[in-house]
């Protein structure tokens, strides 16, 4: 077997992901505990810490990465470890922030010392391996999460880094925001000298730091504004912000991929006097930097994908100092999707009242006329996939859903309201197939039947089949079982883990108590 010694190498310049160059950076960092649950764009995350351990055996003796159940357990575990004095890292993708908030938002009172803590949020604009393309930048000012964006898979490797730093420095869990492009982008990577993660530590008690409970909440709660200040006033000297000068009076301020978005569409729109601020840090934000910058220009552009984050701060820094700044964002700007270069371009033409250029005119024609002729294709199942038969036979069984409806899950199954099966008629979250069934079944004489995976049945499914057989509610459950978290790459679930202990999904029903059973192979 081939082994990949970009992880493992002492030093040189070697092509990378953004999200191997996250794993590169947290070798180099000294972590020692991973903990994630699968999900685009963060998934290969965990398969590069899997291969060095692998191949790798000397990493084995101190490094520990684990498929976790869900997000607020990967998190928990994140922290517990972080707790005896280890470098944790904790990636999830941005809907599984959903689930580790509840954790979060306490883990960051409390602070990640004596250790370090570092999550790595992966966005998705354009719900490119999504069922949503929330915008989670806002749990930074909710949870208080110090949230770093890089642009290119140097800045991730380089700024993980700096990321362990201030979170012990300053007792912060910090955040890594990438997206689903700036993680799975291509860069080279310049390469530093590795360090080995802590095999073992020490938890020592301290009630008030790690038990945020009344009085000790409250007294956190201060405590970590006061540290949150400390690195904001850090921030001149940490580099994460740059500034492209010009002398137009009309600036940009971006951050993240559109950064790159905007560099290109500033040049092919021959607008090379333009200022722009790039920021790396996007929470907390350098308000001394920011409002020198703005200070003597008359416009100010905000380039962000979805909702306005970084607006709203800046539009509230120059009301507050009172700089006469016209602020322009959302109002040429889409709200949705991801942008691309020829979407910031256009929306600049307009601003600057420039026409695009023949070059990208002719680019963008050429792709429109064959977006009509090349026919689309509806994502589908692998070749051989049992989901395939298991659908085709509940679509005969129920006459094609007559008077039936689908609740869907999150799965590979969630394709089957694509042609041809057309057979899930809703899609909320992990295990909303089985809640929303639930209240269905209660308003309905439509026969209700919920689809759910074993990863997700163990990721939050129990609690709702919980709920259904208490309340006997009159509802069909189909669990897809392969041992696999299939969609996201066959990472290993806990059932890989719990078959070897003789437990199964089968026995946990019935443990639950569900009344009638029957298990079918496909």
């Amino acid at each position: 077997m081939i082994k990949d010694t970009r992880f493992t190498q002492s030093e040189g310049k070697v092509l990378m992901l953004g999200n191997e160059a996250l794993v590169r950076g947290c070798l180099e960092s000294g972590v020692s505990y991973v903990s994630q649950y699968p999900g685009t764009p963060t998934s290969d995350i965990g398969e590069y810490f899997h291969q060095v351990i692998r191949d790798f055996p000397e990493y084995s003796e101190f490094l520990v990465h684990h498929w976790a159940v869900n997000e607020a357990v990967a998190t928990s575990a994140c922290a517990g470890a972080a707790w005896t004095g280890c470098r944790t890292f904790n990636p999830m993708k941005h809907v599984g922030l959903n689930v580790a908030s509840d954790a979060l938002s306490v883990i960051a009172l409390n602070g990640p010392n004596p250790g370090g803590m570092v999550v790595s949020v992966g966005s998705d604009p354009g719900s490119l391996g999504s069922h949503q393309e929330q915008n989670e930048r806002f749990y930074a000012w909710m949870l208080h999460l110090p949230t770093i964006e890089p642009h290119t898979p140097q800045e991730c490797k380089d700024w993980v880094k700096i990321a362990f730093e201030l979170s012990e420095k300053y007792d912060l869990v910090m955040n890594i925001r990438t997206s689903t492009r700036s993680a799975h982008s291509r860069g080279f990577v310049e390469l530093g000298p590795l360090v080995p993660g802590k095999k073992s530590g020490e938890f020592i008690r301290n009630i008030p730091k790690f038990n945020s409970l009344p009085p000790h909440a409250i007294n956190n709660h201060i405590r970590l504004y006061e540290r949150i200040e400390k690195l904001r006033k850090a921030l001149p000297k940490l580099g994460f912000d740059r500034i492209i000068p010009g002398e137009n009076k009309i600036g940009v301020i971006t951050s993240g991929m559109p950064f790159g978005y905007t560099m290109e569409a500033l040049n092919q729109l021959e607008l090379n006097d333009v200022p722009v601020l790039k920021l790396g840090m996007i929470y907390p934000l350098n308000y001394e930097q920011i409002s020198d910058y703005i200070q003597n220009l008359e416009k100010v552009i905000i380039i962000e994908e979805l909702e306005p984050f970084l607006e709203v701060k800046i539009a509230e820094i120059a009301h507050n100092q009172r700089i006469d700044v016209e602020i322009l964002g959302q109002k040429f700007f889409p709200k949705s999707n991801e942008f691309s270069t020829g979407l910031v371009a256009s929306c600049l033409a307009q601003i600057f009242d420039k026409k695009p250029n023949e070059q990208m005119t002719k680019a963008v024609d050429y792709f429109n006329s064959y977006k009509e002729i090349i026919p689309s294709r509806f994502p589908t199942f692998c070749a051989g996939c049992p989901e395939r038969a298991t659908l085709y036979s509940i679509l005969k069984a129920t006459n094609n859903l007559a008077n039936t409806v689908i609740s869907g899950d999150i799965g590979c199954y969630v394709m089957s309201f694509f042609p041809p099966q057309q057979c899930s008629d809703l899609v909320i979250c992990m295990s909303g197939g089985i809640s929303a069934a639930i209240g269905m079944s209660t308003k309905t004489d439509q026969k209700v039947i919920a689809f759910i995976g074993d990863s997700t049945f163990f990721h939050s499914g129990m609690a709702p089949l919980a709920e259904a057989v208490g309340y006997n509610s009159n509802l069909l459950l189909v669990i897809f079982e392969n041992s696999w978290t299939a969609m996201t790459g066959h990472q290993d679930d806990v059932l890989r883990h719990l078959i070897n202990k003789g437990f199964s999904i089968e026995k946990i029903c019935r443990a639950i108590g569900v009344p009638w059973l029957k298990v079918e192979d496909s």
